[in-house]
């Protein structure tokens, strides 16, 4: 059996003489699974479950002559997604009828079933005559067509000639230039991707040869890095729709047709052959690698998609995964063992979503090899920090949790809430802390139909406020400096609406977060101000434990502590929320759902002028340590003022600081003449030092100065100028380095 399926695996690179048959072949294998092993209890529940969708949808199909719709829900003429729907019932049935190993496969009737429903759609739905397009072009051109061209390669054989020429005749209706969508705009990002795949589709049915190349030509744009719009940025980040970060949205969706199409064409003569197309095993390890914490995706970087039931983080993160494991197979060997040793390491510490959980036989396969090959071992946890600056997002990642911090500003939107779906997402990026810990399904576990939206953690709020979707900040500054694996992050907070104003910051070091907020003003009269500390989803009972004097707090089953270095007027709230799918997605159930939160937060009264706070996260402490961490905290605050946060971590030798103010500023020992997020680590006689700009429009450089005298310069980028050693001065020229952290390391005098 092993033997059958590594000679299938390499039919992505031997073609036989008729290479559209091949590509054919090879697609339809991908989606029925070829050779499988029944055994495995994974591709049995597979199997059922493909012959328990077709029953159903079979079933439930209008079967009469006189039919107006194939089913009684789909039978809209003016929702575009009904199309999309019908097509996809469609394919379910012919997946069944094409799969070995259940009792669908070869059924005359259930062909003969899935044969008249697509001559019906396309005599009443989807075809080439259409001349007004209703609704949504995604439908039109993306969903629909790729749908009808995986129907015409499962049933190709079964299919006449007049059958085949008119399906793909109404798919070249609507994609017969992939570069092209709504008519005249160009297409990028996901929906190029998208486009081409359906086309090729097309092209292998239709055997096309030119419209083969056009499709494969046209993905170019796709692999190269941008500076602007959509598509993936050079600092790991991804765009789409103009302004919203995506990585695990729409550029999930591309990583996944970008694996499919390399796959489909390699070795024959449309195999995609731009240089460029090297960026995409970048991607993997650089936009994707550090989003997913033990299998799940960042709901952060998810846009509207963390609205939808159906779609949650470790479904996502699996997803992902299996497109790396696609990825592999031809990957350059570099970099395919440490991309099978992420994935290894996802396949065994997510223990919330099984391996094979919405896999495909293809995709179950292949995953199970991958974890019966004993010569990869595990990455084990990624341990790191990263500053996303085109899409105001952080990461960082410690032994045992993780941490996102999702921001807005200027350039980048707020949230995305299109299409009906993601309807509370107000605040999800006023500054948003995601912990991951191992409460694997905190995310999962229907949080967001009931979290209160408006108490998000790690956001500042005018309570009660919400904001319009697709909307940029009042201020540039977003962003932050990394070194060595910590991370200094700063925003100030300018939302729709304008009655607010707030600079934040993040700490991020070895055991603690520490985060700062000052100059916190409101114009909304009568409405507090609030900073969320918490808002954690608990199961039961878990003790909360506050100390007397108000310095720390506890929370049992997050395995996480709370220090107040300053105010101890902070409040807390235990509550059990009711909310529903609905309420945040209008195709989403209405069932009523209730779970049950631990809120901590400031109230900084009704229009602040000049409030201020700062707290620490102190992820994997029991409550003792906690209590210990608060009689003698690592970290210390140099500097707490309305335009400056600074603080030092004292085990680690490492400054931080954030200057929030176009003018000379001094804090304790460093000082900046412009807004700048700085870090500096002191260790065995060596001053190393991060520098970077927030804003991105910093035009003439920044001056920074350290009370440290040096004696040499032992190594530094470009566009850091040491114009003095004693005492350190360095200039940075921060020109087109799009917030990048710019560094130098210096020797000490001793």
């Amino acid at each position: 059996m092993r033997e059958i399926l590594a000679c299938l695996l390499l039919g992505a690179v031997a073609l036989p003489a008729d290479e559209f048959d091949s590509l054919r072949l090879r697609w339809r294998q991908t989606m029925t699974g070829g050779e499988t092993d029944a055994a495995l209890p994974q591709i049995r529940s597979r199997l059922t479950a493909i012959e328990s969708t077709a029953r159903g949808y079979w079933d439930s199909m209008d079967k009469s002559p006189t039919r107006r719709a194939l089913w009684s829900d789909l039978a809209s003429a003016t929702s575009s997604s009904q199309i999309t729907g019908n097509w996809r019932r469609l394919r379910d049935m012919a997946l069944a009828w094409a799969t070995p190993g259940q009792s669908y496969h070869g059924s005359a009737e259930l062909l003969a079933a899935v044969r008249g429903g697509m001559d019906w759609m396309e005599a009443n739905r989807y075809n080439a005559r259409v001349t007004n397009k209703y609704d949504n072009w995604w439908d039109w051109e993306i969903g629909s067509p790729i749908e009808v061209g995986n129907i015409l390669i499962l049933l190709y054989d079964e299919l006449t000639p007049q059958e085949l020429a008119k399906h793909a005749a109404a798919i070249d209706r609507f994609v017969a230039d992939p570069r092209i969508m709504v008519t005249s705009t160009v297409s990028t990002g996901a929906n190029r991707v998208w486009k081409c795949k359906g086309a090729i589709l097309r092209a292998i049915v239709a055997r096309d040869a030119a419209k083969l190349k056009l499709s494969s030509d046209a993905l170019s744009p796709v692999f190269a890095y941008v500076t602007a719009g959509d598509g993936f940025y050079e600092d790991g980040s991804f765009i789409q729709h103009g302004r919203h970060p995506y990585t695990g949205g729409y550029g999930n969706s591309l990583l996944n047709d970008v694996a499919d199409v390399l796959f489909l064409l390699a070795g024959s003569t449309w195999d995609v052959t731009d240089p460029a197309r090297e960026n995409v095993w970048r991607w993997v390890v650089e936009s994707f690698e550090p989003v997913i914490y033990r299998g799940a995706m960042m709901d952060m970087v998810r846009g509207r998609e963390l609205s939808r039931s159906g779609s949650l983080d470790h479904a996502v993160g699996h997803g992902t995964a299996s497109a790396i494991l696609r990825l592999s197979s031809f990957a350059p060997s570099e970099i395919a063992p440490r991309m099978k040793a992420m994935l290894r390491e996802w396949y065994i510490s997510d223990t919330a979503r099984n391996w094979a959980t919405g896999r495909t036989t293809e995709q179950i396969m292949a995953i199970r090899r991958l974890l019966d090959d004993d010569s990869v071992a595990p990455r084990g946890e990624l341990i790191g920090s990263w500053v996303f600056a085109s899409m105001d997002r952080v990461v960082h990642l410690r032994p045992g949790w993780g941490l996102g911090i999702a921001m807005h500003s200027s350039r980048v939107y707020n949230y995305e809430s299109i299409n009906r779906e993601n309807l509370r997402a107000w605040h999800t990026s006023d500054g948003m802390t995601y912990l991951y810990n191992q409460d694997l399904a905190q995310f999962s576990d229907n949080y967001w139909p009931t979290v209160d939206p408006q108490r998000l953690p790690g956001t500042t709020v005018i309570a009660g406020s919400t904001a319009r979707q697709s909307q940029v900040g009042g201020s540039n500054i977003a962003g932050g400096a990394t070194l060595n694996g910590f991370t200094a992050a700063m925003m100030r907070l300018r939302p729709d609406g304008r009655e607010l104003e707030a600079n934040k910051s993040w700490f991020l070091f070895d055991g603690e977060v520490v985060a700062m907020g000052s100059g916190i003003h409101s114009t909304a009269a009568g409405k507090a101000v609030e900073t969320i500390v918490e808002n954690r989803l608990i199961r039961g009972a878990p003790e909360f434990t506050r100390a007397e004097d108000g310095t720390w707090a506890h929370l049992a089953d997050t395995g996480t502590g709370y220090y107040f270095p300053t105010a101890r007027d902070w409040q807390t709230l235990r509550e059990d929320r009711a909310g529903s799918w609905s309420l945040l997605n209008a195709g989403g159930s209405t069932a009523s759902l209730t779970r049950r939160f631990q809120t901590i937060w400031f109230d900084h009264g009704a229009q602040p002028a000049g409030a201020a706070y700062a707290y620490a996260l102190l992820p994997g402490l029991d409550a003792d340590q906690t209590a210990a961490y608060a009689a003698a905290p690592q970290f210390r605050i140099l500097e707490h003022t309305p335009s400056i946060h600074a603080v030092v971590e004292e085990t680690l030798g490492l400054r931080a600081a954030s200057f929030f103010a176009a003018v000379q500023q001094n804090s304790a020992g460093i000082a900046s003449d412009g807004v700048a997020s700085v870090l500096a680590l002191e260790t065995e006689g060596v001053l190393i030092v991060g520098v970077a700009d927030p804003t991105q429009a910093n035009n003439t450089g920044l001056r920074i100065t350290f009370d440290r005298d040096a004696s040499e310069v032992i190594e530094k980028d470009a566009a850091v100028q040491v114009e003095q050693l004693a005492p350190v001065v360095i200039k940075v020229d921060t020109r087109a380095t799009r917030g990048r952290t710019l560094r130098v390391r210096l020797r000490l005098v001793q």
